[in-house]
């Protein structure tokens, strides 16, 4: 889990929502160390480190932690360019569909310095509006499909517009009455973001290209748009870089 902090490395920049799919035994002990390991941050008795081990995540826990997260610092800036920063991680074994709604507005609005980590057994009973707000990371599966997929991803980066093309024909072409594999595509978007986190931070004007990739993800959660034409889209809009 390592590479969640990568662009923080660089630039100092992290994302203020993160969403974990694991088991909270194996991925909680692992932030708390990479906590340490990559920002210096000691979570034992830090007030500004919260822990939550919930079996439901419901519309009070959102609520609470909606509140929480407004709470100034206890730690203090040493420069202008130092936030002082506080850190939520809960693990949770689901999260009601009523939360998941209120912890919309926690995400587009978040308190400056308010980083979020979300741990769940299963990310595909996440809402779609929420996932496309937080970088997902997968602790559970590194099948070589995954690999496969974060493959297709840096090479579609790498391509030009043409070969971008090439690919989505090879990639959404299917049987007679056989549907497209919406999951891999959503999939192939997290990578996109995710890659595109780390190689765009600290540029300017970047805003524009993952406000198309967030649309083209709340898109391919209806089933009557095309994930064609959403990579399609994006093989125009988002920059080469080869």
């Amino acid at each position: 889990m390592d590479s969640l902090f990568e662009n923080y490395k660089r630039t100092g920049y992290l994302h203020h929502a993160h969403l974990i799919q694991g088991t909270h035994e194996d991925v909680m002990p692992a932030l708390t160390h990479l906590l340490e390991k990559h920002m210096g941050v000691h979570a034992h008795n830090n007030p500004d480190v919260t822990f939550l081990s919930l079996r439901t995540f419901g519309i009070d826990e959102s609520r609470n932690l909606s509140e929480m997260q407004t709470r100034a610092s206890f730690s203090s800036s040493k420069g202008e360019s130092d936030i002082a920063r506080k850190f939520f991680i809960v693990g949770t074994d689901s999260i009601t569909r009523e939360a998941q709604t209120a912890l919309l507005k926690t995400f587009e609005e978040p308190t400056v310095g308010t980083h979020f980590f979300f741990v769940v057994p299963r990310a595909d009973t996440i809402l779609a509006t929420l996932k496309s707000r937080v970088v997902f990371f997968d602790a559970q599966d590194f099948s070589e499909k995954k690999k496969e997929e974060g493959a297709i991803a840096e090479k579609f980066l790498q391509s030009t517009r043409s070969e971008r093309f090439a690919m989505i024909k090879k990639i959404t072409e299917t049987k007679k009455d056989v549907p497209i594999n919406r999951e891999m595509v959503r999939i192939i978007l997290d990578h996109l973001e995710r890659i595109l986190y780390t190689r765009l931070a600290g540029k300017k004007d970047t805003t524009s290209i993952f406000h198309e990739i967030y649309q083209a993800k709340n898109y391919l959660a209806d089933r009557g748009s095309s994930p064609k034409m959403l990579l399609e889209h994006l093989a125009i809009v988002v920059p080469e870089f080869n």
